[in-house]
């Protein structure tokens, strides 16, 4: 598995996750595996998302664990009705959808293996395009 429950923990105190979930383990995998599908699907357009889900421990990219805790979290925030805690994780949910939505478009680009074919190359879609005509005279 790419996150154990036990690593929400650095995100947030067991106490408030076991608290919110009425300690169902159930509820945190099931959100933690809501929240891997939901980066995954970010990513899947451009990397390799079996190697980048399939890292274990201090192989996997940091920055993408970290966001994948976030989403986590979120998802299990979500069964809380404790607005100081909802409001905190709102804004680092969406913090972390619009810093997917930029590796979706291509404008951030975490370090982590590209997407590739069975030969082994790069398979990423080319997008083309040009500045509308300008014409000097009218």
């Amino acid at each position: 598995m790419y996150l154990e429950p036990e690593e929400l923990r650095s995100n947030m105190y067991a106490h408030i996750i076991d608290e919110i979930t009425e300690g169902d383990e159930q509820i945190v995998l099931q959100a933690i595996e809501a929240a891997v599908e939901e980066v995954r699907s970010y990513l899947r357009p451009r990397y390799d998302t079996e190697k980048v889900f399939g890292a274990e421990e201090a192989s996997r990219n940091a920055l993408i664990l970290e966001n994948t805790k976030v989403v986590a979290v979120w998802n299990v925030i979500k069964l809380s009705n404790a607005e100081t805690i909802y409001e905190i994780w709102k804004e680092r949910y969406d913090r972390v959808i619009k810093y997917l939505e930029g590796v979706a478009e291509g404008t951030r680009t975490p370090s982590l293996p590209l997407l590739t074919d069975e030969q082994g190359k790069v398979k990423i879609k080319a997008r083309f395009g040009s500045n509308p005509k300008f014409s000097h005279s009218l």
